[in-house]
């Protein structure tokens, strides 16, 4: 698990035999896999501050297609948000979110992640296209079976 263009990086290197990544995220043209759901969590009980104030986001740091999307979305609802706190991984934003902070915009693959809940009080999100890339002689059933069954999961 890791950024979108490293993903990809590691598959042309030849490291990694399949990568699954953000479509937009990457500047290689893999083969489209489905859609990533997406959906605000925050801990148990949150609400937002008070009106006019921003909404407070918690989001992998710049460069982000998840980012963008969760900012791109509010402003399009004439919804104000900003970003109190960044990590360079999932997990660093997880950590943040579960301090009670702000809203995370996180994928809606299987259940919450501990210590968050799914937060409907915000507009929601289309979910974001998903590629998956192969190395060049990687096995052939291999690919197969990974790409379907990442389809399989995006349904």
């Amino acid at each position: 698990m890791d950024r979108s263009a490293r993903l990809v990086e590691a598959v042309e290197r030849g490291s990694v035999d399949v990568a699954v990544y953000v479509t937009e995220a990457a500047a290689t043209e893999g083969t489209p896999v489905g859609g990533l759901p997406l959906t605000w969590h925050t801990t148990p009980g949150w609400a937002p501050p008070a009106a006019p104030a921003p909404i407070p986001l918690v989001a992998i740091e710049d460069p982000c297609a998840i980012r963008r999307r969760a900012i791109a979305t509010l402003a399009a609802h004439g919804v104000a948000a900003t970003v109190v706190g960044d990590a360079g991984y999932l997990a660093g934003v997880l950590d943040i979110a579960r301090t009670g902070q702000g809203v995370a915009l996180l994928a809606a693959v299987g259940p919450a992640p501990d210590g968050l809940t799914p937060y409907d009080r915000l507009p929601p999100v289309t979910p974001i296209p998903m590629s998956a890339l192969a190395r060049p002689g990687a096995d052939p059933a291999t690919v197969t079976a990974a790409f379907e069954a990442v389809r399989d999961l995006l349904r």
